[in-house]
């Protein structure tokens, strides 16, 4: 058949359907790649008729899903102005910005947000995979996963997606694979039935997953030196070692892909690939930016190409490639491709298939009222002010940019960061100990006792860890602990991109500081405390619960209809009798339970699914969100006013980051605790305010309890550190010593140790403010300023304090002092003569302190 005479049939065939307005250059590049996905070879062999009227029937399907979901989407940006409009009058800035990252304010839903969504989507997805394997034995497997056994794995999956003939013998290799496409699958109808247009693939979620950083650095990662590649001349602007990465890259994957299939509709092979190697190392692949974005949707358009999947010729051709430039880790590549799914999840969930657009008609249509109110909309003037938590929510704050020195900048900024967190941080769990007061006042302000969540909080600690079974119903509920996918660096900075290896540096060092093992030991008993006390409440109806409680499930739309489905259906019990709410046991509730949680009546199969599966996110987005209410961590809010919204890779963003290292505990204390506190003092507007006595009074109670606990928690967190060290507790009548343990339990004590060395000066503690970084370029500064003075002592205690305060896992709380003993304060008094006995002087002076045992001064004389 002639080319000429196929394109003719193609056009007839598009002018007799109904497809009046669809443009006909892509329809007719669809069919093309049908035509090349038949595999012959001979035109006169392809049945031109039926592949042209299959696609047309495809494209009138993505008519259908294109009307639908902008019928969904009305519908929702009318009801959530509604909402917004009831709940955030006189406040309209603060609801939108809550609808994005949630807010303290006492008002219905305020913290009902696209973060929050997010959170429980990626928790259920991962409790419902996790479920699975522990069921059927098959955690460790999957744990412990070689390159053999994930390249059988993958080979096993595609064989069971597509209906072929399975070859493994290992009857745990086959039910490993069928959980794992099960999963997959069930994340893409997920997404599909929010809106998304997904054709069915093997290994949907594994596609997702790549190790940037690899394939930044493809020709190292492929063995090849860099000067025996020759640079492509058709590739304009960009510099020689991006050229030669991206063309060791190209020849490597191009041996692999199914061409076909994956550049039918691309006349520009280069195009397509740059596009997609530009993706990957940019990390915009992780973007949630809608049902038309989501990743191997049919609806994605040319603009948004670096979303389009690259199909390899078989399994094995995709384990080929992914061996050298996925993750390594079967669990993580997984655990990855889950959470892209429930960050899209929680976004479509909450603003519809077109997020921005969506976001924009809701601050538009409020903004109007307020005009027509005669208010002045200077607060919602512009996107501009609420771009940085849309940044944070949709993955735009973790994406790359800054030009062809962006990635680079990127990189090795996170790694000096990355060096900072393990070269100062070894004390962490010490300071760590506000976290009980902290922990003790999220109880107390869900209508328990203050000194009762301390008391739990500390038995847990004690516990060391809980029972198999209470730790799979916290799983269940949604916790996350595991280091592949949770790293413990978050509680004090925003976050970073890094590469393989020091990613696994830093969880080794958490490991060993112990703060992953407290970090998750308290977030895990606070989801189950949080469990238990509501399931205690199950024999109460909605109005009897006590006050705060009430007030507390508000701010999460939990009503009375919600709780008494939740009560009746959400309850299990441990090994020793104590009752849970357990989120896996909502799964159960009926159709008649979701109507009337919907109030809708006509909801079809699939609806009535994801209106169970939004319920149970919710109700699990409460428990989660919380827990790092208890555990102080920062949530999309705080990433977002620290990062401004602003990419890696950008000198501004780069700077945003160093800025925030070790600051984000302190800013998370200070917006979620002490703002849930102050909430209570203001009123609908969101001004102070003497609008309720009894509010009042309670806020007031709450900030008193919290500064009084932080201080003496702080107190017990700086003696364990000076007990450590080997010096005597400070005198607690001290007026300094009451400041410092003000600051400790306030969360400068991550910080403190960094800032207030020895010998700095006032100005050299303001500056170190901004950041560890510049700290140490300060301390190197000072030693360079008394070597040119010639202060030689001096000199050579700012630069020994500059090397050792920088030397990874040297800081770690049970091997610096045994350091400083053994070899530290001789180098230290060798280095500036007398240093020790000062100090000694100034430790009496401050904090009326000695040392326990023998004074370092007595003992070592230098070398």
């Amino acid at each position: 058949m002639a080319k000429s005479s196929c394109s003719t049939r193609i056009l007839n065939l598009i002018k007799k359907s109904s497809l009046k307005t669809v443009d006909q250059q892509d329809l007719i590049e669809k069919i093309n790649i049908a035509v090349l996905e038949s595999k012959k070879t001979n035109l006169d062999k392809v049945d031109i008729d039926r592949i042209s009227q299959e696609v047309t029937e495809q494209v009138k399907a993505q008519k259908k899903i294109n009307k639908i979901n902008a019928v969904n989407d009305e519908i929702l940006v009318r009801k959530t102005i509604q909402e917004q409009i009831k709940n955030f009058n006189g406040d309209e800035q603060e609801g939108l910005i809550s609808l994005l990252v949630g807010s303290n304010r006492l008002t219905m839903g305020a913290r009902s947000s696209v973060g929050v969504a997010q959170n429980a989507a990626q928790g259920q997805l991962i409790a419902a995979f996790d479920g699975e394997l522990t069921a059927n034995n098959l955690d460790g497997m999957f744990d412990k996963a070689d390159g053999r056994l994930q390249e059988e794995l993958a080979i096993t999956q595609q064989q069971i997606s597509e209906g072929l003939e399975v070859t493994t013998k290992n009857k745990d290799v086959k039910k490993l694979a069928e959980i794992m496409e099960k999963h997959s699958e069930i994340a893409r109808q997920a997404l599909n039935a929010r809106g998304a247009n997904i054709p069915k693939m093997w290994g949907y979620v594994v596609k997702q997953s790549y190790d940037q950083f690899n394939v930044r650095a493809a020709a190292n990662r492929l063995g090849k030196n860099l000067n025996e590649i020759t640079a492509d001349p058709n590739l304009k602007g960009t510099d020689i070692n991006y050229n030669k990465n991206y063309t060791a890259f190209k020849n490597f994957i191009l041996q692999y892909l199914d061409g076909d299939r994956t550049f039918g509709n691309t006349d520009n092979i280069d195009s397509f690939l740059m596009n997609s190697y530009n993706s990957i190392i940019g990390n915009k692949i992780q973007v949630a930016d809608g049902a038309s974005g989501v990743f191997g949707s049919r609806s994605v358009t040319k603009g948004i190409s670096n979303k389009r999947v690259l199909h390899f010729k078989s399994a094995k051709d995709w384990y080929a490639f992914n061996e050298k430039f996925g993750t390594g880790s079967l669990k993580e590549t997984y655990y990855s491709g889950l959470m892209t799914s429930g960050r899209n999840i929680g976004m479509l969930d909450t603003l519809g298939t077109n997020p921005k657009k969506n976001f924009e008609k809701i601050r538009i249509a409020i903004s109007n009222r307020m005009l027509a109110n005669k208010r002045s909309t200077e607060s919602l003037s512009s996107y501009k002010q609420f771009e940085k938590f849309m940044n944070v929510v949709d993955g735009t704050v973790y994406t790359f940019d800054g030009g062809k020195n962006g990635f680079a900048l990127s990189k090795w900024s996170a790694i000096g960061r990355a060096v900072g967190n393990v070269s100062k941080l070894g004390g962490a769990v010490i300071s760590a100990a506000a976290d009980i007061g902290i922990y003790g006042s999220e109880m107390k302000y869900q209508g328990r006792t203050f000194l009762g969540g301390m008391a739990e909080a500390m038995g847990g600690i004690g516990r060391i860890k809980n029972t198999k079974q209470k730790k799979d119903i916290a799983k269940m509920l949604g916790f996350i602990g595991d280091g592949t996918i949770y790293d413990v660096s978050g509680r004090f900075q925003v976050g970073d991109n890094l590469n393989k290896g020091w990613t696994q540096v830093q969880r080794t060092f958490f490991k060993y500081n112990l703060l992953s093992w407290w970090t998750n030991t308290l977030k895990e008993n606070s989801m189950l405390g949080m469990a238990n006390y509501y399931a205690n409440q199950k024999n109460l109806n909605f109005n009897q619960l006590n006050k705060p409680l009430q007030s507390f499930f508000g701010l999460y739309n939990i009503d009375a209809t919600k709780w008494d489905v939740i009560r009746k259906t959400a309850m299990s019990k441990a090994d020793d009798g104590t009752e849970f709410i357990n989120i896996s046991e909502l799964s159960n509730m009926s159709d008649a339970d979701i109507k009337k949680i919907t109030g809708m009546n006509d909801l079809s199969k699939i609806e009535l699914q994801m209106e169970k599966d939004k319920f149970k996110y919710s109700v699990s987005g409460m428990l989660l969100d919380r827990s790092i209410f208890a555990v102080i961590e920062p949530d999309a809010r705080t990433k977002g006013t620290m990062t401004q919204g602003t990419l890696a890779g950008t000198g501004l963003g780069e700077a945003m980051r160093f800025l925030g290292q070790f600051k984000a505990f302190p800013m998370a204390i200070a917006n979620k605790v002490l703002g849930r506190e102050m909430a209570f003092l203001r009123d609908t507007s969101g001004n102070f305010s003497l609008r309720n006595a009894q509010d009042m009074g309670r806020g007031i109670k709450g900030l008193a309890s919290i500064v009084v606990t932080s201080a003496f928690m702080g107190y017990i967190s700086m003696t364990a550190k000076d007990l450590l060290r080997g010096k005597t507790p400070r005198d607690p009548n001290n007026i300094k010593t009451i400041m410092a343990a003000f600051l400790q339990g306030g969360g400068l004590g991550i910080y403190g140790d960094v800032l207030f060395k020895e010998q700095r000066d006032a100005g050299s503690v303001a500056a170190g403010l901004i950041g560890p970084f510049p700290t140490t370029v300060i301390d190197v500064g000072l030693a360079l300023k008394y070597a040119l003075s010639g202060e030689g002592g001096k000199a050579g205690k700012a630069a020994y304090r500059t090397i050792s305060s920088n030397i990874p896992f040297l800081n770690l709380f049970y091997i610096k002092a045994a350091f400083d003993y053994l070899i530290g304060f001789q180098i230290m008094e060798t280095m500036n003569p007398g240093v020790l006995k000062r100090v000694e002087k100034r430790m009496k002076k401050d904090y009326n302190q000695e040392y326990l045992f023998t004074k370092p001064s007595s003992q070592f004389k230098g070398f």
